[in-house]
Formats: C-alpha cells, sequence, structure tokens
C-alpha cells in the first residue's frame, strides 16, 4: 500500500507505503514514510519502487526466499 495523507497536524511525513510479506516463514512487515518527494517525480511510483527494493534487500540480508502476497 502507497499512499498521500497530507495531514501535517497528525504527521509531518505524509508519504507513506506499507507492505506485509513472508520471509521464509515469517510474516514480515516494512514501513518507509518520507517528507517530501521532489517536483516533478510521481511519488506512488516512487515508494512502490522504494519498497520493492527493501524487500528484496531483506530477503538478500535475511537469506529467505521473499513471498509476497
Amino acid at each position: 500500500m502507497a499512499a498521500y495523507l497530507p495531514n501535517p497536524a497528525v504527521d509531518d511525513q505524509p508519504y507513506q507505503a506499507s507492505a506485509k510479506f513472508r520471509c521464509g516463514a515469517m510474516d514480515r512487515l516494512i514501513d518507509i514514510s518520507l517528507p517530501k518527494i521532489a517536483k516533478g517525480r510521481d511519488a506512488m511510483k516512487d515508494l512502490t519502487d522504494l519498497m520493492r527494493i527493501a524487500q528484496n534487500r531483506y530477503a538478500e540480508i535475511h537469506n529467505c526466499e521473499l513471498n509476497t502476497r
């Protein structure tokens, strides 16, 4: 899930992405939050791509097979 939540009273990092996935037999959750995105960038695409990199890197570091749901 990737979202833009523009309520500065609640959170100063409105660009957020979360992913639940399995690493071997364990359920894992990664959250990414950013305060801003450079002008002209596609925030949702960038967050989705960054999340994919984070999941793959997690699986590599922890030597497990990545299974997304």
